[in-house]
C-alpha cells in the first residue's frame, strides 16, 4: 500500500464505535506515519492503536472543550450518527435532522479554529439521500439524478453547512 497517510497526518475519526468508523480506524491507524485520534460516545471494542477520546457530538460545551484542542488535525473522517428507535420514521423526524446537523456542527466549528493545517473532511452519507426512506431506490441511483433534495432529510443541512464552512479556505472536502 502506497502512504494514503504521510508522516505528519492526524486523522479525526467521528463515530468510531460504528461500523463505518470502525473500518476507517482499523485502515488509518495501520498506515505509517498516521496519527489517529478516535471519537465517540462510547469505546469501540478496539482501537488498532489509535487514541480514543469519549465525546457526545450533541454537547456543545464537551465539543468546544475536545476539538478547541486539537491543533494538529489534517483530516476528519465523519461517520457519526444519531438514529432515533424506528428506524426509517426517525429519519423524518425534525428533531433528529436537527441533532444530527447541530453534531457536525459541534465538531468542526471549534476543530477548524484550532486545527490550522486542516486539509480534508470526508463526510459518510447514506441511501436516504436517495431516498429509500420514502420509495424504493432506481438503481443505479447517480448524484444529481437520483437525490430526494424534497425530502426532509439531516445529509442536506450537513453538506449545506460544510459547503459554506469551507468557501474559500485551504481544506476541502469530500461526500460518499
Amino acid at each position: 500500500r502506497s502512504g494514503v497517510c504521510m508522516p505528519r497526518k492526524v486523522v479525526l475519526i467521528a463515530g468510531a464505535s460504528g461500523l463505518v468508523g470502525y473500518a476507517a480506524m482499523k485502515h488509518f491507524a495501520s498506515e505509517p506515519g498516521c496519527e489517529v485520534i478516535a471519537v465517540s460516545r462510547r469505546p469501540p471494542d478496539t482501537t488498532f492503536g489509535a487514541h480514543f477520546l469519549a465525546v457526545d457530538l450533541t454537547d456543545t460545551h464537551d465539543c468546544a472543550r475536545a476539538f478547541g484542542a486539537m491543533q494538529h488535525v489534517t483530516h476528519v473522517v465523519y461517520a457519526a450518527l444519531y438514529e432515533r428507535p424506528g428506524l426509517i420514521v426517525g429519519w423524518r423526524e425534525t428533531e433528529q435532522i436537527a441533532l444530527n446537523d447541530r453534531m457536525l456542527r459541534n465538531l468542526l466549528d471549534p476543530l477548524e479554529r484550532a486545527a490550522r493545517n486542516l486539509q480534508h473532511v470526508s463526510l459518510l452519507q447514506g441511501t436516504k439521500a436517495y431516498g429509500v426512506h420514502v420509495q424504493p431506490m432506481k438503481i443505479p441511483a447517480r448524484e444529481g439524478r437520483s437525490d430526494r433534495r424534497d425530502v426532509p432529510n439531516f445529509y442536506w443541512n450537513q453538506e449545506a453547512f460544510l459547503r459554506e464552512k469551507q468557501a474559500g479556505k485551504g481544506w476541502h472536502f469530500s461526500i460518499f
